[in-house]
């Protein structure tokens, strides 16, 4: 690996889909945050040390998961949330 390469900044695009981290953060308050919540990532669960074609497969599936984890937040959770909060008062107050 070159020293420029090394040395270059990421942009955010890179440190959210790439699959080689790159070493310095970007600039940018939320470059900065994105880079360190991918560093803890890979760091926690060995990212660093997969084949690219391991460490794409993992990063599909929880691009995935995640995907389908804040569509379904999205779409059921206010529905949810009305229901509970309706059995809510009617335990607490006894009507409906």
């Amino acid at each position: 690996m070159s020293y420029a390469e090394w040395k270059r900044e990421p942009t955010i695009a890179q440190i959210v889909f790439g699959l080689h981290l790159p070493y310095s953060p970007p600039r940018s308050v939320v470059g900065k945050f994105l880079w360190r919540r991918r560093v803890w990532v890979e760091v926690t669960f060995a990212l660093s040390m997969l084949e690219p074609w391991e460490k794409f497969l993992v990063m599909v599936v929880m691009y995935l998961t995640l995907g389908l984890l804040l569509t379904g937040m999205y779409l059921y959770l206010p529905h949810h949330l009305a229901f509970l909060s309706a059995r809510a008062a009617y335990y607490l107050f006894g009507r409906d």
